[in-house]
């Protein structure tokens, strides 16, 4: 497929009414959303397609992952942690699979490289949801999952900030250009 084609462009902007139709799927929803707070109320719906625009906007502009914007709303909102958890696996396995897609459709070249890395991901995350599970059944507590999402989210924070300054010293001293790229 030609980059910045019609094809391309077609592909590109059927999310837009596939997110519309999913929006309106939740918010005309008839189960109300109860919150697992101390006060356990009804949560207003609305939140949570703003709560995924804002993180996929930033995830966006800024190239971070959905999931370590996602997680701490959802928590804060009074989702339970397991939802949670298993709501932002979702998340990541549809956007990966996504990106997979049109990486593949735009002419990827080390496809070998990319299917070793899907098989240890794939292998890490079942090894990872056992193990968790073991935890939990045998300390009785889903905040072990809040937990790990919480020191996900600062050794996510630690190693993205420390490689990006990495990038843009060596960008400075190369005297790369380091503004906006043009989508075409």
């Amino acid at each position: 497929m030609k980059p910045c084609g019609v094809r391309y462009w077609a592909l590109s902007l059927f999310q837009i009414p596939l997110a519309i139709g999913f929006t309106a799927w939740i918010l005309c929803g008839k189960e109300p959303i109860a919150s697992q707070g101390p006060n356990k109320q009804e949560v207003n719906k609305l939140i949570f397609p703003l709560m995924a625009l804002m993180a996929g906007g930033l995830g966006g502009v800024f190239g971070i992952g959905g999931r370590v914007l996602i997680s701490p709303l959802l928590l804060q909102v009074g989702v339970a942690p397991v939802v949670t958890a298993a709501t932002c696996s979702f998340m990541v396995f549809f956007s990966s699979t996504m990106s997979a897609f049109q990486y593949l459709l735009l002419g990827m070249e080390q496809t070998r490289t990319a299917l070793v890395f899907s098989v240890i991901c794939f292998v890490a995350s079942l090894l990872g949801l056992v193990v968790v599970q073991k935890a939990i059944k045998e300390f009785g507590r889903a905040s072990l999952i809040v937990f790990s999402v919480g020191i996900a989210m600062a050794l996510s924070a630690v190693l993205m900030t420390s490689f990006r300054v990495l990038d843009v010293w060596e960008d400075y001293r190369s005297q790369s250009y380091m503004g906006f790229k043009l989508q075409c």
